[in-house]
């Protein structure tokens, strides 16, 4: 996606500020609630996290935000599930939640986009199961859909219309979208002899991204930045012996035994290893989160994170000093500053309003 030159130079101002000043971070941590199976999944540039945790009503799709934790509710008010995975910086979210296939009242799940204070199912190929993974500041959306005999593929939904991103084997097998950038790049798995395979889709084409055992591997790719940086995790023909990657431009780079599921703009990816949320940058290397906590989190032990915005806040979950297991949101020391967070936002919005500029303009003749 061509930018205008205003958002170019928002873009170079903050290489210069967040970029440049990757270094050893110490980070507060907030307890997003004490219930159990509560789960931070996704977070934006304003510090809001969204995820599934434990109402009075039911397992519901979350939002928090400077203090407020908001039960977003359900498709179908009554039923008892729905799961928030992502939201952009515009503060629309996307997940999925159970609904009712009437008149026969059988149980279905629906990818959703909330938005304006409304949940709205975004619609599917007809099978009646499905769920949205990823955001983008275009209102893109990207996830999976079944087809009614029972193929599940990968989709984008663009402006209304839900569009089969296909996979590796045709018409068949199947293929799940995990995250998309603001490019258009989408990034996730499809089947392929058998095994997954990790890829990066643009512009009606899915390439496969390899993996780290010489061709015959599974990977999963999650997530990806807008410098087209993917994160994920592959392993051999053993499930348990899996390893976190960062992949660009063709190249894999291992970043050990692992999964990594967010990667920011500035290149900094994070995850869950055998030893708690990592953090991983081309500076600093792979890091444990639970030895960079500043002392007012003494007692938690970090398990894992899901996903970092472009001022390095980070959504995760760990052990609470009680022992119940927590979603955590995770600030760097010191805060970002309002300079950052005015670029960062200016730069979000300048992309945002010349894509739509560009889709309002008539087709050339």
């Amino acid at each position: 996606m061509r930018r205008s030159v205003a958002a170019l130079t928002v873009v170079a101002l903050l290489s210069v500020v967040v970029g440049n000043a990757q270094g050893v971070v110490q980070y507060t941590l907030t307890d997003l609630g004490p219930l159990a199976g509560n789960d931070a999944h996704g977070i934006n540039l304003s510090g809001q996290v969204v995820g599934g945790r434990t109402f009075p009503g039911g397992y519901h799709a979350f939002a928090y935000g400077g203090g407020v934790m908001a039960d977003l509710g359900t498709l179908q008010g009554n039923h008892q599930y729905s799961f928030a995975t992502d939201l952009n910086d515009l503060g629309q979210i996307v997940g999925y939640s159970v609904i009712d296939l009437n008149p026969s009242n059988t149980l279905s799940q629906r990818p959703f986009l909330y938005t304006g204070g409304a949940m709205t199912a975004i619609g599917s190929f007809g099978g009646g199961y499905g769920f949205a993974n990823g955001i983008n500041n275009l209102g893109q959306v990207v996830g999976l859909s079944r087809y009614g005999n029972g193929v599940t593929h990968a989709f984008l939904y663009s402006s209304g219309t839900m569009t089969d991103l296909g996979g590796f084997e045709g018409t068949g097998g199947y293929s799940c979208a995990y995250g998309i950038n603001e490019q258009t790049q989408v990034v996730g798995n499809s089947t392929l002899n058998g095994r997954d395979r990790g890829f990066l889709w643009q512009n009606g084409t899915m390439t496969d991204l390899g993996d780290l055992v010489g061709g015959s591997g599974n990977t999963r790719a999650y997530a990806i930045n807008n410098s087209a940086q993917v994160v994920g995790n592959t392993w051999g023909n053993d499930p348990s012996d899996y390893n976190a990657f960062v992949w660009q431009n063709g190249t894999m780079t291992n970043l050990g035994p692992g999964v990594a599921e967010g990667i920011n703009d500035s290149g900094v990816a994070v995850g869950s290893n055998p030893n708690g949320l990592f953090v991983w940058d081309s500076v600093n290397g792979l890091q444990n989160a639970n030895y960079l906590l500043d002392s007012s989190a003494a007692g938690w032990a970090l398990y894992g994170a899901r996903d970092i915005n472009n001022v390095g806040q980070i959504a995760g979950w760990g052990a609470h000093p009680s022992g119940e297991i927590h979603g955590v949101l995770l600030t760097p020391v010191p805060e970002p500053s309002a300079v950052i967070l005015l670029l960062l936002g200016a730069a979000g919005l300048l992309a945002y309003a010349g894509r739509r500029k560009r889709d309002a303009a008539p087709a050339e003749k």
